[in-house]
């Protein structure tokens, strides 16, 4: 039996949960990685796989799904009756505050260094921007338009349930690397978060690689910075690149860097 389709249908449903984060898709996660045999993989793997789907349990029914519904309720209800007074305990600043209270919540669970805290870390920054975004339409201020807060509301909404969803993101890539593995498939492993701010770390065939995006560095050539490749296996590096000064490919480093 070949094992490629239920492991390209794991890679799909990471895709879509990275992609947009809600109960659905991680219901379609859960399903796929569920469906993998564990007869023919070692304990790691199974312990893996298990692992990834209580996390990916305890993701899809965060009360924060919730809220952040509630927020989007109560945001679209304060758009279409117009800004009032007073501010603090207008539905929508009372949504804004619980939600973004909770994504203070669960960054606490984490060290401020790891990568799963700067996802809640986003998310908190986004809450603040939400908060200034309610109280600046609900005052009249002209910077603060209907346009400018529902941006503001769905950026807040976005890094939210992608922090609540990044832990269990995270065991689901590697319970998919560990198993194709053991299956006998050459890996190649989704991007996962690094130690520092702009790494990741990718498992390629037989050895694991840590990409490394630097600061611009004139002197180096490197006026966009530079990307850099090192082998677990060797400590070698295996590339040293200049990365372009194309704002297309510059952006697309940013992202790769945001989503992971």
């Amino acid at each position: 039996m070949s094992h490629f389709p239920l492991i390209s249908a794991v890679h799909a449903a990471l895709r879509a949960v990275t992609a947009d984060t809600t109960p659905a898709t991680l219901d379609q996660l859960d399903k796929a990685l569920a469906d993998l045999p564990l007869t023919e993989v070692t304990d790691g793997a199974e312990q893996s796989v298990r692992l990834a789907l209580e996390m990916i349990g305890h993701a899809r029914d965060h009360e924060l799904f919730r809220a952040v519904q509630e927020m989007q309720e109560q945001v679209t209800a304060m758009l279409t009756e117009g800004p009032r007074t007073p501010v603090h305990n207008h539905p929508a600043m009372r949504a804004v505050v619980q939600t973004l209270g909770l994504c203070y919540a669960g960054g606490g669970d984490w060290d401020t260094d790891s990568a799963y805290y700067r996802a809640w870390d986003r998310a908190m920054h986004a809450g603040t921007y939400m908060v200034r975004a309610v109280s600046g339409f609900l005052y009249s201020e002209p910077e603060f338009t209907p346009q400018k807060v529902t941006q503001r509301a769905e950026e807040f909404s976005a890094a939210t349930r992608r922090a609540i969803a990044y832990h269990a993101r995270d065991l689901a890539r590697t319970a998919l690397v560990m198993t194709a593995y053991d299956y006998g498939l050459f890996v190649i492993g989704t991007r996962t978060s690094g130690r520092e701010p702009h790494t990741w770390i990718r498992h390629i065939g037989s050895d694991t690689f840590q990409f490394e995006v630097t600061p611009p560095d004139l002197h180096r050539a490197a006026p966009a910075g530079r990307l850099i490749v090192t082998s677990y296996k060797t400590g070698q590096r295996v590339h040293d690149l200049a990365l372009s000064t194309d704002p297309k490919r510059g952006n697309a480093v940013a992202d790769a860097l945001f989503l992971i």
